[in-house]
């Protein structure tokens, strides 16, 4: 798969008038691949606008069994489609130690099957089949998500490499704290709203679970509405706007 995109984006470079990226660091890693194949010169001009966030009406109600989940515990939370790059195994090695360490919180994963998923999945079954707390709701509704960040204690999302984090900003806006992978993007999403966890390092996710269950981390999150983050309108207008200044400064070069 990263093959065949690696050839379309070689191909797509010459071609394109402009370029419209969904975060600065997507801008700067397309830049950074441009030159490294040799066609920076090639490059048209790049921009950049921010996706959106807005889930359901706080009127819709999730499924009784989504429900159910939530009902007497606060889960640590996972989401995001079950693919390699989102590093559930680093989260499934942190509370395999966090649980025989005596932890008891449970983990929600929300995440439809991606790509070369195979072997996460057989370790939720087997999670399940060992009677750890653990949930994989693998279709959700918007109405379950956003049941879902309104009843977890946080967010984890340890991604190896993203466009942009969605679950970031729609966890943030619902006053929900997140736990991030430290790369690039996910501290120009977060900022300083975040917490961030290196990758690689169960270790350290696990010792932080364990104090975030006994109370001696607290995470905290802006309060619902209180921080101004994009809507999908938002996020639509600024695309056009960039589309727009991109395709005037194609115009405007000789």
């Amino acid at each position: 798969f990263c093959a065949q995109f690696k050839r379309w984006l070689v191909e797509m470079i010459p071609l394109a008038d402009a370029c419209v990226c969904n975060s600065h660091a997507t801008a700067d890693a397309l830049r950074e691949f441009a030159a490294a194949e040799g066609l920076a010169d090639a490059l048209p001009p790049v921009g950049v606008f921010p996706l959106g966030t807005k889930l359901s009406p706080a009127t819709a109600e999730p499924r009784a069994e989504v429900a159910a989940v939530f009902a007497n515990d606060q889960p640590f939370l996972m989401v995001g489609t079950i693919e390699p790059r989102k590093n559930h195994a680093l989260v499934l090695d942190a509370f395999e130690r966090f649980w025989v360490a005596g932890g008891t919180t449970p983990l929600v994963v929300i995440g439809r099957r991606g790509w070369q998923c195979e072997t996460t999945l057989r370790r939720f079954a087997a999670l399940a089949a060992a009677g750890r707390p653990f949930t994989h709701i693998g279709d959700a509704t918007d109405a379950d998500l956003q049941h879902a960040y309104r009843h977890a204690c946080c967010l984890i999302f340890p991604s190896v490499a993203e466009g942009f984090g969605l679950p970031i900003v729609e966890a943030l806006a619902q006053g929900l704290p997140a736990i991030a992978s430290d790369i690039p993007v996910h501290r120009e999403v977060g900022g300083d709203l975040a917490t961030y966890i290196p990758l690689g390092d169960p270790d350290h996710l696990a010792g932080l679970l364990r104090s975030i269950e006994n109370g001696s981390t607290v995470l905290t999150a802006p309060a619902p509405g209180s921080v101004h983050l994009p809507t999908w309108a938002e996020s639509a207008t600024a695309l056009q706007t960039e589309i727009d200044r991109l395709l005037m400064k194609v115009i405007e070069e000789p």
